[in-house]
């Protein structure tokens, strides 16, 4: 029996209780080699709702050790920051409270680290639809919805365009703790849906050349929420990644102007005229869903282009 796990899975909740129940079900029935190589850390990010019962009766009966943890401060990265300064596990395999998770999750992991010895590991995400995709949607959406899909070989990854996301993740804690963690200006925080807190850290590991690698073996299902079948939702999630974006541009930019990313105007204003132009012509043969599209990016961009001219 080791002494401490090898993984550490945590799983940041907010107000989602019931769709949690459903995910540590799976999480605590996970067909291991040893079920001492595995901790689960869940921690409730200052959820209104009846979390902590479900956490509690359902950790009661786990195969595997399961802990509650309350977080305060609203914010996806401040209870992910939580979770890594509780866990115990040389590795952190991230997931979340609307994730379904197949019985050889956590054991695909644990044969991954054991044969490939990474520093960072991941796998599939697929869209669960319980009802007929919304008219709006199109592939170009698939991000909003956490699908990831790189193939069915195992790749090592090298650039920046293979980007993990935040349901199926695993990586070395110690590599975490160096990089401090998730910066709490991005991530989920209540109801303001804005994103990217994966972003900085994936990119760090890309540009120091650790070892990444995404798998297919360990493919998670994302159960959508009924808010995320409506246009308001993606609607607000498209245009609130205008915030998500202009951060990490502003800590990543090469070329300033004013203390100011220089890329991020240039290419909001090149998404404005092309989405501008590209509404007048779908106005015009009346394709609505390219319509919503390109109203929805033209917005997006014109907010990136307020947060530059506001920016200190």
């Amino acid at each position: 029996m080791n002494s401490l796990p090898i993984i550490s899975v945590v799983l940041c909740t907010y107000n989602n209780a019931d769709s949690l129940a459903i995910t540590l079900e799976q999480i605590s029935n996970q067909k291991l080699p040893d079920h001492s190589l595995v901790e689960v850390l869940v921690i409730d990010n200052n959820s209104p709702d009846h979390t902590r019962a479900v956490v509690d009766k359902i950790s009661y009966n786990s195969n595997v050790v399961m802990h509650y943890f309350f977080e305060a401060r609203q914010g996806l990265s401040h209870a992910r920051n939580t979770g890594v300064e509780k866990a115990v596990g040389e590795y952190i395999l991230f997931t979340d409270d609307d994730a379904d998770i197949p019985q050889h999750w956590i054991a695909a992991y644990l044969e991954k680290i054991a044969t490939l010895k990474p520093d960072c590991l991941y796998s599939k995400i697929n869209i669960i639809w319980d009802k007929p995709t919304p008219w709006w949607y199109t592939n170009r959406f698939r991000p909003c919805f956490v699908g990831l899909d790189y193939g069915e070989n195992v790749l090592e990854v090298d650039n920046i365009n293979q980007e993990f996301f935040g349901k199926n993740f695993c990586l070395r804690k110690d590599l975490l703790l160096v990089y401090g963690g998730f910066d709490p200006a991005l991530g989920r925080n209540g109801n303001r849906l804005i994103a990217g807190e994966e972003t900085l850290i994936y990119r760090n590991l890309v540009k120091e050349r650790r070892r990444i690698f995404y798998f297919p073996d360990a493919p998670v299902g994302h159960r959508l929420k009924a808010r995320e079948y409506e246009e308001s939702n993606i609607r607000k999630q498209f245009i609130d990644s205008a915030y998500s974006s202009y951060h990490l541009a502003q800590l990543t930019a090469r070329k300033k102007v004013f203390g100011r990313p220089l890329g991020v105007l240039l290419e909001s204003v090149k998404v404005v005229t092309f989405s501008f132009l590209s509404l007048c012509k779908y106005s015009f043969i009346k394709n609505r869903q390219e319509m919503f599209f390109h109203k929805i990016n033209l917005k997006r961009s014109l907010t990136l282009i307020k947060l530059w001219m506001k920016s200190e």
